[in-house]
């Protein structure tokens, strides 16, 4: 089947079932003889790899690699390749529902932390407030000493720098 003709019914099938008209029924005629039409030998046949698309009477059938449909669903929840999200903790350093400092405060920050410390900082707009984040630790230990080192380091910021429990990245 050629791949203008795949193309022709894979719309067709997306549309809504509805009584043919004589002109519908002349329509499809014509689609059908695209695919008597000669094939130069010049041209190399379109051949399908994975996705392959496979139409019938019931509708669109797409096969693909199980590989795909995994990397699409690692997309989809928004893990990366490698990572692993899991409860645990992160060290909170900054929120604000200002309408308009609360966004560039945290971006801000966010750039500050980043040219002191390399630790992963994660901005969070939670409606209808702005956040920021620092740290992936399993155990609340770790994120207590961790914060009490970003005290230190940081202390204009200590009044605002609390523990809190979030979904965590693990590579």
């Amino acid at each position: 089947m050629k791949l203008h003709t795949v193309f022709v019914l894979f719309l067709l099938a997306l549309l809504p079932v509805v009584p043919m008209h004589a002109q519908a029924v002349a329509d499809m005629a014509a689609v059908d003889s695209l695919s008597a039409l000669p094939v130069s030998d010049s041209v190399p046949p379109v051949q399908l790899t994975y996705p392959q698309i496979l139409l019938d009477m019931s509708g669109v059938h797409v096969e693909q690699d199980s590989l795909v449909t995994l990397l699409m669903e690692e997309k989809i929840a928004g893990v990366e390749r490698g990572q692993q999200e899991r409860a645990g903790f992160r060290v909170q350093i900054y929120s604000s529902n200002h309408p308009q400092y609360g966004k560039s405060g945290a971006l801000l920050l966010e750039q500050r932390v980043k040219q002191v410390l390399s630790v992963s900082v994660y901005v969070i707009y939670a409606s209808p407030s702005w956040k920021v984040r620092i740290g992936d630790f399993l155990t609340e230990d770790d994120a207590i000493r961790y914060r009490d080192m970003f005290k230190q380091l940081f202390p204009d910021l200590a009044d605002y720098t609390y523990v809190v429990r979030d979904q965590v990245k693990i590579r």
